[in-house]
């Protein structure tokens, strides 16, 4: 049967591999976090291409609203100089006359307008191209990102099956109700169910420890734990 102090130096022992343990699985708790955020950025980006096309096809209806307008009333004054020369007075006639110059007017303007968002088009049209070609990039660069993190991962579980491997080794040296003990300790703790006696505090939580419970853990002959935070004190080298 080992002695209280042999469970203790084979607890730090465990508790340096649990270390490593916990802080392997945080960090592959947040990798595939990490692969979320990159996808969604991506999303974002190609959000931008989808609400460009939708400007684009949205410009392109409005155009051939317009040109359809001009060429319906380029189409009526066509209809109003056959009228001009059907009409029998000069009264008739300067009505008429001003009729189309006012037709001529919005024609214009309709002109102006389609110019206006031909250009519109155009611009939308480039940026697209752009916008496509940065998109492609930033493709490339999630890909080779995601696939990092996706090896890292992978190198990630692989190192914590050591660990866990060489844990299970370890902890079957330890009598059952201490380990069972410890691994409370160590789920309440986040990882840490060990503390040194510092200064004379608990390094664990710098709480003051009694004279007493120090010459306790000097002695070695049983657990003591820290009345604060409950960890397993021992005294560092």
């Amino acid at each position: 049967m080992a002695t209280i102090k042999e469970q203790l130096d084979i607890l730090i022992q465990l508790q340096k591999i649990d270390l490593n343990i916990y802080v392997l699985r945080n960090k592959l708790e947040k990798r595939p976090g990490d692969i979320q955020l990159i996808k969604k950025g991506f999303e974002e980006k190609e959000s931008l291409i989808k609400a460009l096309d939708e400007k684009l096809k949205a410009q392109r209806m409005r155009l051939k609203e317009l040109e359809l307008d001009l060429k319906t009333k380029e189409e009526n004054i066509k209809k109003l100089r056959v009228q001009m020369y059907q009409l029998k007075t000069n009264k008739e006639y300067a009505s008429m006359q001003k009729e189309i110059e006012g037709v001529k007017a919005d024609n214009s303007v309709l002109e102006e307008e389609i110019i206006k968002f031909m250009e519109g088009v155009e611009a939308t049209e480039k940026e697209i191209v752009l916008e496509k070609q940065l998109l492609e990039e930033e493709r490339k660069k999630t890909e080779n990102e995601i696939s990092r993190i996706e090896s890292e991962i992978n190198a990630l579980k692989e190192e914590l099956k050591s660990f866990e491997a060489e844990r299970n080794k370890v902890a079957s040296g330890i009598d059952r109700v201490l380990l069972a003990r410890y691994e409370q300790i160590l789920d309440n703790r986040h990882g840490h169910a060990l503390a040194t006696v510092l200064n004379d505090s608990c390094s664990g939580c710098n709480m003051a420890l009694p004279p007493q419970t120090i010459s306790e853990v000097r002695l070695g002959e049983k657990i003591i734990t820290c009345d604060n935070c409950l960890r397993i004190l021992y005294i560092g080298v």
